[in-house]
C-alpha cells in the first residue's frame, strides 16, 4: 500500500513538472533574443525622400536629389567676405532653396566670371575646366560655352558643361575623385533644376566628375525629366543643397550661392 501511494506522489509532481514547463515554453514562445532583435541585416531608410531617386554608378548606390525652380525667383550672392554658414544664410536671406555656387581660389576669390544684380564683381576667365556659364535675366535663363553679351540680373561661370542641347558631353577630367556633386541644368520647358548626387553612407563623397553626363541621362529616363543644358558646380565639402526635402550642409565655407525665395 505504501508503495502505490508513493507511485502516485511521484506521478503527480511530474504532472505539476511537465505543466509548468510547457506553460514556460508557451509564454517564451513569443519573444525574441535581445541580440536578434537589435540586429538587422539589411540597413533600410528612416524616411523615403520627395524628389529622390537611387541609381548604381559602378556597383555603388548614388542618390540623385533635385529641385526644380522658377528662374525669376532665383537670386546669386557671393559668400567670400561673410564666410556664413549654410544655416546662417538660409535664415538672414530667406532662402526657401538654398545651393551653392562656382568654385573660388585659394586666396578666396571668384573663379572666373561673377554677377550680381546687374554689377561684375568678377571678370570672366579663359579654362578648359570652367568651360561654361549661367546666366538669368528676368525669367530668361541661358548655359551655354560664353558669356554674356549683354547687361544680365546674375551671372556665373562654372563646369565642365555637362549637357548641351539635350545631349550629354564627353568629358576627360584629370586626377577625378568620387566626390559629392552639384549640378545646374536648363529643362525642357525653361525651368532651372539644382541636383545633387552623394552618397546615403557618405554624404560628401559621390560620383567621379567623367561619369556626370552618363548618369544624368540615365536619370532623365528614370524621371522623365528632359535636360536640355548642363553645368557642374562646386562640389565635396564647399557644397550646399538644402530643399524642402534634403538637407546637405558643408564642410568648409562656400564661395557662393543661388538663394530661392
Amino acid at each position: 500500500m505504501k508503495w502505490l501511494i508513493g507511485w502516485i506522489g511521484i506521478l503527480c509532481i511530474t504532472v505539476v513538472i511537465v505543466f509548468f514547463v510547457k506553460n514556460q515554453n508557451k509564454e517564451n514562445a513569443n519573444v525574441l533574443p535581445a541580440t536578434t532583435a537589435n540586429v538587422t541585416s539589411i540597413p533600410t531608410p528612416t524616411l523615403a525622400l520627395k524628389q529622390s531617386i537611387v541609381i548604381e554608378v559602378e556597383k555603388i548606390p548614388t542618390r540623385i536629389s533635385w529641385t526644380i525652380v522658377n528662374p525669376e525667383q532665383v537670386e546669386l550672392y557671393s559668400n567670400l567676405k561673410e564666410e556664413q554658414l549654410s544655416e546662417q544664410i538660409k535664415v538672414n536671406k530667406s532662402c526657401q532653396i538654398l545651393v551653392n555656387g562656382g568654385f573660388y581660389s585659394k586666396e578666396n576669390t571668384h573663379l572666373g566670371l561673377f554677377i550680381n544684380n546687374f554689377e561684375v564683381i568678377s571678370k570672366s576667365i579663359t579654362s578648359s575646366l570652367l568651360n561654361g556659364f549661367l546666366w538669368i535675366n528676368d525669367d530668361n535663363i541661358l548655359i551655354a560655352s560664353n558669356p554674356p553679351d549683354a547687361k544680365v540680373r546674375i551671372a556665373i561661370q562654372s563646369g565642365p558643361l555637362l549637357f548641351k542641347d539635350s545631349e550629354p558631353l564627353l568629358l576627360k577630367i584629370n586626377n577625378d575623385e568620387p566626390s559629392r556633386r552639384i549640378v545646374a541644368a536648363i529643362t525642357k520647358d525653361n525651368k532651372l533644376i539644382f541636383l545633387a548626387f552623394y552618397r546615403d553612407s557618405a554624404e560628401y563623397e559621390g560620383p567621379m566628375l567623367g561619369l556626370l553626363p552618363e548618369i544624368i541621362n540615365s536619370f532623365e529616363k528614370q524621371t522623365n525629366i528632359e535636360i536640355v543644358d548642363a553645368i557642374n558646380l562646386d562640389g565635396g565639402g564647399a557644397s550646399v543643397f538644402i530643399t524642402n526635402n534634403v538637407r546637405l550642409n558643408e564642410f568648409e565655407h562656400i564661395g557662393s550661392y543661388f538663394c530661392v525665395k
